[in-house]
């Protein structure tokens, strides 16, 4: 079981799957909010919670990729609006508009300029497209620049301030862009993440330019970037070294910017989806919880 997080003004949204995917808030204590609701796929009989995110009318926007689709629920858990490839008996089509596998989700703008960026997994040329809500249009994000390129086996994205991040798990990199999503995201660079740290499974953007990585399989860790996408501090490794925070197989990451790094806070989904953990961006643990009263 893994799942995704998203954290909105102080409110940490949990995602999680087996066969049924279920989604809950929580302060940043672990005490449970209002929203809470399941939801599974009626033509498979199973859903996922791959990438989440909340756009301005506070409606959670999820990327099922066990269905190949993303979707978007009230906090009340209703259903209001799907996209992604209708017929899952065919084999995935790399070509725009169609999804593929969706893994991440970050949407932005609301009413008639809403529009989705969204991460499919796999190696695909079209792994990244910008989907216009209201007119149905949509364009990609060439991998590298390269329009003829392929991204390699995304796990997660993040979109901030004008810069986008994505994590190529297949590639051991993080691509980074700039612009708007409803203008033109153009490729600014991309740097390694070095075998030794792990593999990258999802990205957060600080906004000032640094890049927050998580990484697991063999090694497990959270790595702090800067702007030329040089690592600049560890903020979590596996088993506690170099006196930094634990961290085991992190699955997903949320980030909601303070005044300072010491005001920032990081939440971290780890153990396989079973523990949340919350630190600042200058490396202090704030405590964890892993008691979510899973039912699925």
């Amino acid at each position: 079981m893994q799942g995704s997080l998203k954290l909105h003004s102080g409110v940490l949204y949990v995602g999680w799957h087996a066969l049924t995917a279920e989604v809950a808030s929580f302060d940043l204590d672990g005490r449970p909010l209002e929203t809470r609701f399941r939801f599974k796929d009626e033509a498979i009989g199973r859903s996922s919670v791959d990438g989440i995110d909340v756009d301005d009318d506070h409606r959670l926007w999820i990327a099922d990729a066990a269905a190949r689709r993303v979707r978007c629920f009230t906090l009340f858990g209703q259903e209001v609006a799907s996209v992604g490839d209708d017929d899952l008996e065919l084999p995935e089509r790399d070509a725009h508009g169609f999804l593929g596998t969706p893994v991440d989700v970050r949407v932005s703008g609301s009413d008639d300029d809403q529009i989705l960026l969204v991460a499919s997994t796999g190696d695909r040329r079209h792994g990244l497209q910008v989907l216009h809500l209201a007119s149905g249009k949509g364009r990609s994000v060439a991998p590298m620049g390269d329009p003829e390129g392929q991204y390699h086996r995304i796990r997660g994205l993040d979109y901030r301030a004008g810069e986008l991040a994505v994590c190529e798990a297949g590639a051991n990199r993080v691509q980074v862009f700039e612009g708007e999503p409803d203008g033109r995201l153009r490729f600014r660079f991309a740097f390694p993440v070095e075998p030794g740290l792990g593999t990258p499974e999802a990205v957060a953007v600080v906004g000032d330019g640094r890049i927050l990585v998580a990484t697991r399989g063999d090694h497990s860790g959270l790595y702090l970037y800067d702007a030329a996408g040089r690592p600049v501090a560890a903020l979590a490794t596996e088993g506690a070294r170099d006196g930094a925070p634990e961290v085991d197989q992190p699955s997903a990451l949320a980030i909601e910017a303070g005044g300072s790094d010491r005001y920032t806070r990081v939440c971290v989904l780890d153990r396989e989806g079973e523990r949340v953990q919350v630190l600042s961006l200058d490396g202090r643990s704030f405590g964890s919880f892993v008691d979510f009263g899973i039912g699925l």
